[in-house]
């Protein structure tokens, strides 16, 4: 008994023609009379009788019709669970600092390949998503370290995505056209991950910042929907800055803060499959920078 056979049985009995069937089926009628022949020689009994032109379910068929409802529907559910359960082909990870945006243009890219399943991953830091490379447990990464010589992984620079200090539009400090350090002063500044390699060098440029009230969110989302709020000024990468919230805040480049290295970084598993999405990827990836962050 397969899904076929039943598919062709329901459709008899809902249509009650053999004819009707095979054209809701697109099938030819022999294909759909083989069927209910080979179904009823596994259940031992006839599912359909004629009288004249017209079809109708006998004993036998009337009592299985709500069986065969049931395995069709089991046989449907149990395809999406082996869906669901399916690893990914690729799993792409991703440092924290990157905008929503940014990640749904690389989804869009990937989408518009065709048949890849893809997991994304946020790590903790660019070191734990490193490790999880060497681990095998991602493919795909961006980071803003390159992992040691690997044999196994390719490691491409790409460009710096520099820190910014990011206000609210209507603060005062957006009435000056440089700002500088000690502009900080008595400050909300609203960090993510703070203990994270790439804040501590933040951190250093801030020591001389006076009075300063801090807080500390757990992803870049927050710092900017913060900053949007008017709870205080973020600090975070340019491709932290989602797109849809420019109309809503000012930029600002803060030599020291600007001038720490942050590298973008993407790196990938030696295999056919995985190197081909990379370089297009990468081509995305330059493409998004340089139409939203002109130089």
């Amino acid at each position: 008994m397969n899904e076929n056979q039943l598919q062709s049985f329901l459709t008899i009995a809902k249509y009650r023609s053999y004819s009707k069937a095979a054209v809701a089926l697109n099938v030819t009628q022999p294909t759909i009379t083989f069927r209910i022949k080979a179904l009823e020689d596994i259940l031992g009994c006839k599912l359909f009788s004629r009288s004249g032109h017209e079809i109708f379910l006998t004993k036998e068929g009337n009592m299985f019709i709500e069986y065969a409802k049931n395995i069709s529907f089991y046989m449907n559910q149990s395809k999406e669970i082996t869906n669901i359960l399916k690893d990914p082909i690729i799993k792409v990870g991703f440092s924290p600092g990157y905008s929503y945006s940014f990640i749904v243009e690389l989804l869009k890219l990937i989408k518009s390949i065709g048949g890849i399943d893809i997991k994304v991953i946020e790590g903790y830091d660019s070191v734990d998503l490193n490790k999880r490379a060497l681990a095998g447990e991602v493919d795909l990464i961006f980071t803003r370290e390159a992992l040691p010589n690997s044999h196994d992984i390719i490691s491409e620079y790409l460009f710096d995505s520099n820190p910014v200090v990011i206000i609210p539009k209507s603060h005062p400090l957006n009435n000056k056209q440089d700002l500088c350090i000690e502009d900080l002063d008595g400050e909300t500044i609203i960090s993510f991950k703070r203990d994270s390699p790439f804040w501590e060098l933040i951190d250093e440029q801030l020591i001389g910042v006076q009075n300063a009230t801090r807080i500390d969110v757990d992803n870049n989302e927050m710092l900017i929907q913060a900053v949007v709020n008017e709870i205080g000024i973020g600090i975070a990468p340019e491709l932290g800055i989602d797109e849809k919230y420019r109309s809503e805040i000012k930029i600002h480049k803060i030599k020291e803060i600007h001038d720490i290295p942050n590298k973008v970084i993407v790196q990938y598993r030696k295999s056919s499959q995985i190197s081909s999405l990379a370089k297009k990827l990468i081509y995305s990836v330059i493409n998004y920078k340089y139409t939203a962050f002109p130089q």
